[in-house]
């Protein structure tokens, strides 16, 4: 029986795998394409998709012990890794932000900015200017990306090719799509107090609002300039929490995690915590007090789970966290429920896989910067 010859698939099934494997990892769509040279005719046109630009389950680690230019990615499903050198940009543009698989430049020339997408080495230029009816916005990225007080938390592609950009404790955002000549402003204002503790989920940007409680924008439709917010969870229906409330995709799932304090500890020492799961359609939640075999990770406006099956170094059904007023690491064990303290700040060495991970949470101690 003659072997079929599999590079003679047409090219309706080969771009529909294409976007199968995108929507789950880049780096299998990567490895279609590096099979024949038919395969990759076949996914040009799901390689020049936006919603490519965002790879999806990979994050960026911290790694003291290696030079700035080399940047390590993790990916928190597969396990994978994957190592970027950026040195070949840096001679052209100046590095402004990193983001979890994403890097915001900025040409040292013409002044305009680019996001790079290292896994498919591709560079998306994007606008300088703001277009904004509010006297107040500011009129150049650069206003933005620049100002000390302004943290950008994040840069979300949605399925309809829109880029988000969204900064932490401001009540607006600026989004934008490839090819436009200038980024929109759209503020939440009088609708939430700040983006704060912020989650992208589906096309959907989720945040908590100190005072109306769980809140959502979809981001799948076109955003006037005054941006759509719903409650999704009034804040009266949610867990009381006096200190900090946390939003983690756990497997697909929607967890809200918040600290428990130690009554009888003045120094900022938690004792325990509790996790809900959230559904979304019906806004309603449980008590959830199994992660299964994953575990989480929490930091300054970043959260995430992993998989611990096959990650021996990451133990299961754990919450790691850093303690922000001294720096120091900790882990609470669901099994045991017990914190445990370790006299150790995720970016001394020997830097482990746990302090990588609890430092892609603590961004603003490590990111990288280009100073001109």
């Amino acid at each position: 029986m003659r072997n079929p010859d599999w590079t003679t698939l047409p090219t309706n099934p080969m771009e529909r795998i294409g976007s199968l494997l995108i929507a789950d990892d880049v780096s299998d769509f990567l490895r279609l394409r590096a099979v024949c040279h038919p395969w990759r005719s076949s996914t040009v046109a799901t390689k020049n998709r936006a919603d490519c630009l965002y790879p999806r389950n990979w994050i960026m680690l911290s790694n003291p012990d290696s030079s700035p230019a080399d940047v390590c990615f993790f990916n928190t499903s597969t396990h994978e890794s994957f190592s970027f050198n950026l040195t070949r940009y840096l001679d052209t543009y100046s590095l402004y932000q990193s983001f979890d698989s994403l890097f915001l430049l900025k040409h040292k020339l013409t002044e305009g900015f680019a996001l790079l997408n290292p896994f498919m080495k591709s560079l998306t230029c994007l606008p300088s200017k703001i277009e904004s009816k509010c006297a107040k916005a500011p009129l150049q990225l650069e206003d933005l990306i620049r100002k000390k007080s302004f943290y950008c938390s994040g840069v979300f592609v949605t399925s309809s090719s829109m880029i988000v950009l969204v900064f932490s404790f401001l009540d607006f955002l600026v989004w934008t799509r490839p090819g436009d000549e200038s980024w929109v402003y759209a503020d939440a204002k009088h609708k939430i107090q700040c983006f704060s503790n912020v989650l992208f989920y589906k096309d959907r940007l989720l945040t908590i609002d100190g005072e109306k409680g769980l809140m959502q924008i979809n981001l799948a439709n076109e955003m006037p300039d005054k941006l759509q917010v719903e409650v999704v969870i009034p804040l009266c229906k949610l867990p009381d929490f006096n200190d900090a409330l946390y939003l983690v995709d756990c497997g697909g799932d929607i967890i809200l995690v918040t600290f428990l304090p130690d009554d009888a500890s003045q120094e900022h020492f938690w004792e325990s915590f509790e996790m809900y799961k959230l559904d979304l359609n019906d806004k309603t939640y449980v008590r959830s007090p199994n992660l299964g075999s994953r575990s989480i990770f929490l930091g300054e406006n970043r959260t995430f789970s992993v998989s611990c099956d096959d990650l021996s170094s990451v133990p299961a059904k754990c919450i790691y966290f850093c303690n922000l007023y001294y720096g120091d690491t900790a882990c609470y064990n669901l099994k045991t429920n017990r914190v445990r303290y370790q006299s150790c700040k995720p970016f001394l060495r020997p830097s482990s896989l746990v302090k990588k991970l609890i430092g892609y949470c603590l961004r603003t101690h490590w990111e990288i910067v280009d100073e001109e």
